[in-house]
C-alpha cells in the first residue's frame, strides 16, 4: 500500500499531511474489510460444511461456561497457612508466600 500523492499539488504542508493521513486511513479500512470479509467466508464455508448435531455441539461448547481451575492445596500448604495465621501474620501476606488466593487461605484457616 502506497499513498501516491504529489507535494506540489497542494498549496500547504498542511493540507498535504491531512491529505496523506486521510488517504492512509482510507487504506487501513480498506484493508481491514478485505481481511474480515475473506475470514467472514471460510467462517460460512466451515459451518455449511457441519452437520446440525456437530454444529450445535460447537455451539454449546462455545457458550457454555469454562471450567474453572482450582489450586492445587497440599497439606504441606495447609499446615503452613495454619501456623502463618496462628503468628497473625496478615492473609495477604499469606496468600502471596503461598500463591493462592485470598479466599482460599479463609477456607483452609477457618477452624
Amino acid at each position: 500500500m502506497k499513498i501516491d500523492l504529489d507535494p506540489s499539488t497542494f498549496t500547504s504542508k498542511d493540507a498535504y499531511v491531512r491529505a496523506a493521513l486521510s488517504r492512509a486511513r482510507d487504506l487501513a479500512v480498506q484493508a481491514w474489510e478485505d481481511e474480515h470479509t475473506e475470514r467472514r467466508s471460510l467462517i460460512e464455508r466451515e459451518v455449511s460444511s457441519l452437520s446440525k448435531n456437530e454444529l450445535a455441539r460447537r455451539l454449546v461448547k462455545l457458550l457454555s461456561r469454562p471450567n474453572r481451575a482450582r489450586a492445587q492445596i497440599s497439606e504441606a500448604m495447609r499446615s503452613k497457612a495454619k501456623a502463618l495465621r496462628k503468628k497473625d501474620v496478615p492473609v495477604r501476606e499469606i496468600a502471596a508466600e503461598l500463591g493462592i488466593s485470598i479466599p482460599s487461605v479463609y477456607n483452609i484457616t477457618k477452624d
